[in-house]
C-alpha cells in the first residue's frame, strides 16, 4: 500500500502555511483551474486527504458535494474562509451540505 498523504489545494497563503507542518500542496494562480488540479489529484492512489482552501463557485461546491457523497478515497475537506465575518454561518460548503439534508428530511 503506498504512502498516505494529505494535500491541499488552494491560495498561496494557506499551501505555504500548511507546508510549514510539512503538507504538500498545489498553489492555484487562478480558482478557475481548480477542477483541473482536483482531477488530478483523485487519480493519485497515495493521496488520501485533500484539503481545499479557496473560495470556489457554487457550482464547484455541488460538484464536490456529489463527489464526496458518491466516492470514498480521497477524503475531502472544504477549509472555511478563517478570515470571513460568521465564518460558521456563511461557509457555502455547509450551507450546501445542510440545504441537502433538509430536502432529505423533510
Amino acid at each position: 500500500m503506498p504512502d498516505q498523504e494529505i494535500h491541499i489545494i488552494g491560495y498561496d497563503e494557506y499551501v505555504m502555511l500548511f507546508g510549514l507542518i510539512g503538507i504538500d500542496g498545489t498553489i492555484l494562480e487562478k480558482p478557475e483551474n481548480f477542477l483541473k488540479e482536483f482531477k488530478k489529484l483523485i487519480t493519485n492512489p497515495s493521496i488520501r486527504m485533500i484539503i481545499i482552501a479557496v473560495n470556489l463557485p457554487s457550482d464547484v461546491i455541488d460538484y464536490l458535494i456529489d463527489f464526496k457523497l458518491n466516492t470514498i478515497r480521497p477524503f475531502i475537506y472544504y477549509l472555511p474562509d478563517i478570515f470571513e465575518i460568521n465564518v460558521e454561518k456563511n461557509n457555502i460548503f455547509s450551507k450546501k451540505i445542510r440545504e441537502s439534508i433538509s430536502k432529505i428530511i423533510h
